[in-house]
């Protein structure tokens, strides 16, 4: 019975590990999986009393208070984490040059040449089109 639950808690520990988070709702999902998991296996290994009677209990009561925490963390992490990403959004639009400020890139100047088909020993090539960059784009003088 012990090695089933043990194995239990092995594999959704596990399935916590090779998941992520994207949203806040998967931060707090997670956290309270994690904490529900830590919980429920503090539990199980605290006094379980004459003859293991408390140790269901102890399991229940660890799971619940280890995964209320869980939650409460995830939300607390997931805030930050919005409130980061909400941040770093703002830096980058305020840090970006408006497009009057951009000098203007001048397109490259191509070339192009037709090949007439020919015979080369035993190989026949047909004509073909051939490209050739003269200059390459680069910035426009602003001044």
């Amino acid at each position: 019975m012990i090695a089933r639950k043990m194995k239990l808690v092995l594999f959704v520990s596990s399935m916590i590990f090779v998941t992520s988070c994207a949203t806040k709702q998967k931060t707090v999902a997670l956290g309270g999986g994690i904490g529900a998991t830590g919980g429920a296996a503090l539990g199980a290994i605290a006094d379980p009393g004459k003859n293991g009677e408390y140790r269901t209990r102890n399991i229940v009561v660890g799971a619940a208070l280890g995964g209320m925490a869980g939650l409460i963390t995830g939300s607390v992490v997931g805030d930050k984490m919005d409130k980061a990403r909400k941040e770093s959004f703002e830096q980058g639009r305020k840090a970006q040059p408006s497009p009057g400020e951009m000098p203007k890139i001048k397109d490259a100047v191509v070339e192009t040449q037709w090949v007439p088909a020919k015979r080369v020993g035993n190989r026949f090539i047909e004509g073909h089109f051939e490209y050739l960059i003269a200059e390459p784009a680069r910035w426009e003088d602003g001044q």
